[in-house]
């Protein structure tokens, strides 16, 4: 089995790294590629089974796209045949959009797998907890960006947040799980936080098995829930 871990040298913001570190360790058979930014995606001439993009800054986001746009038929067609499974954490959800509009109004085109557009807004960020609902899983993190993603199908959307804001502020969904499109703003760690959604990420793989430091990782997990409900939380 194929994991490709797409940019890591750009992509490694909040955290990032440990959701690679800990993927490792999950699959530690599987052959992990990562892929440089001047390299071939490995996804356009091998059997990926998992591409795995994270968070990065905004200016690292249109070198991506520069990289990424020449395959956007290419990675459109995995996505909706589902051969490979495609997981962004953070802004790199926005890479799958029609365009990301500046603050200086100038647009950004993006992969345009999914309808919507983010709207970037720096140098103000918006922060804040996020307690979501992703099929019958509860998935926790946060969410910290310059940015927000509009007009996004809800019939596709990632999760529905049961504390904090989603995609956007007028919205209660997050993300987009579409074809082979999981993507989520959700972030802190996403897969060591969450042991119940990493258990589901691996049965899409056919790899399902006890996690790696699995009893520590579900009492953090029980710990940081029962966090959430405090009645005067701080979400930002």
């Amino acid at each position: 089995m194929n994991i490709e871990i797409l940019y890591p040298e750009l992509c490694c913001l909040y955290g990032e790294k440990g959701n690679m570190m800990f993927l490792k360790q999950c699959l530690p058979e599987a052959n992990f590629i990562e892929t440089r930014l001047n390299d071939r995606p490995a996804f356009l001439d091998q059997n990926v089974s998992l591409c795995y993009i994270g968070s990065c800054s905004e200016q690292s986001q249109e070198l991506l796209l520069d990289k990424l746009r020449p395959f956007k038929d290419e990675i459109k067609a995995l996505i909706e045949t589902k051969k490979t499974l495609f997981l962004a954490t953070g802004n790199a959800m926005e890479l799958f959009v029609n365009k990301i509009v500046c603050e200086d109004q100038r647009e950004i085109e993006a992969l345009g797998i999914v309808s919507g557009f983010a709207k970037r807004q720096a140098p103000q960020r918006f922060n804040t907890l996020l307690k979501t609902k992703f099929k019958d899983m509860t998935v926790i993190g946060y969410t910290s960006r310059f940015s927000h993603t509009y007009d996004l199908d809800p019939d596709h959307a990632f999760c529905e947040v049961e504390i904090g804001t989603g995609s956007q502020p007028n919205t209660k969904y997050d993300g987009i799980y579409q074809g082979g499109l999981i993507a989520t703003y959700c972030i802190g760690n996403l897969l060591v936080s969450n042991p119940d959604f990493t258990h589901w990420l691996l049965q899409q793989l056919n790899c399902d098995k006890a996690l790696p430091f699995e009893k520590e990782i579900r009492k953090a997990y029980e710990v940081k829930l029962q966090e959430f409900t405090k009645p005067h939380l701080e979400l930002a």
